[in-house]
């Protein structure tokens, strides 16, 4: 594997320390390392801000981009969706900038009664589609990811109702599996990645606790999965969906080193390398 699918989200420093995520990628001279830049969440509001700050420091660079933490299925006209669709507009501009290429965007953020559930998944899915038009029109590609938890009570599609979205959608729009989100809803992702295959476009590679998505890193001796199930998944990533962007997303703390980040690429690699088809 030469490594040109292989990502740091900039979850990792807490959308702030751009420079020693840069310096992480630098000094990895293995092959080229690309970079995913988060462009809004409600917890900083400064973040496209400082953002545009910092990226032109991995212009060059292998990147995409990870769509605004903001809730798609929204009341049409509503001040909520005016909010989104600005952010989002912001974050188009940010891809072509980048020259980033794909985008992934959540499936939805908050948690909905159970009476309007079913309406929310095809408000989602109205939405998938409104913002795959506008990404089309931009050259922009696109992929949608698996998102919602117990502990957080917002998972508005399950295993099933997500593998069947994708037979909903055209083509062109590519699955992105979270590892951490599945784990947390007790997914088999070894069937999951056999049953959509290639239509998996991308992956957001962390482990956790078991209940909180704590992004921890991929092979985590602490984690909920144990390091040789992380390589069962990505030996079968290896052979149901080799093309595909694979990301680690790991959040910002004491778990996070250069040593660690530089271990887990080349661990990923070599399985991806040893376990192609």
């Amino acid at each position: 594997m030469n490594g040109k699918h292989i990502y740091i989200s900039t979850l990792c420093v807490k959308f702030e320390d751009y420079h020693w995520l840069k310096n992480c990628l630098d000094t990895f001279h293995d092959f080229p390392v690309g970079v995913e830049h988060g462009t809004w969440w409600g917890l900083q509001p400064e973040l496209p801000d400082v953002l545009d700050a910092n990226k032109p420091m991995f212009y060059g660079m292998p990147t995409t981009i990870h769509a605004p933490f903001h809730e798609i299925c929204n009341k049409p006209g509503s001040s909520e969706e005016q909010e989104m669709l600005k952010t989002f507009n912001r974050a188009c501009r940010v891809y072509h900038e980048c020259e980033a290429t794909s985008m992934v965007i959540h499936t939805n953020e908050h948690s909905f009664p159970e009476e309007q559930r079913a309406a929310m998944r095809e408000r989602s899915k109205e939405m998938i589609l409104f913002w795959y038009e506008k990404f089309r029109e931009q050259g922009i590609h696109m992929t949608v990811e698996n998102v919602g938890y117990p502990k957080k009570d917002n998972l508005l599609f399950n295993y099933e109702q997500f593998i069947r979205l994708f037979s909903e959608l055209p083509e062109e729009i590519g699955c992105l599996i979270d590892t951490g989100h599945a784990m947390l809803n007790d997914w088999d992702m070894v069937e999951l990645i056999k049953t959509l295959g290639p239509r998996i476009r991308g992956y957001h590679l962390n482990n956790n606790d078991g209940k909180n998505d704590a992004h921890y890193p991929a092979f985590d001796p602490e984690g909920y999965l144990p390091p040789e199930k992380m390589e069962e998944i990505i030996a079968t990533i290896a052979q149901y969906s080799p093309d595909a962007d694979l990301i680690l997303e790991y959040m910002f703390g004491d778990k996070i080193t250069t040593e660690q980040m530089h271990s887990d690429i080349r661990r990923i690699a070599r399985l991806m390398e040893e376990n192609r088809r």
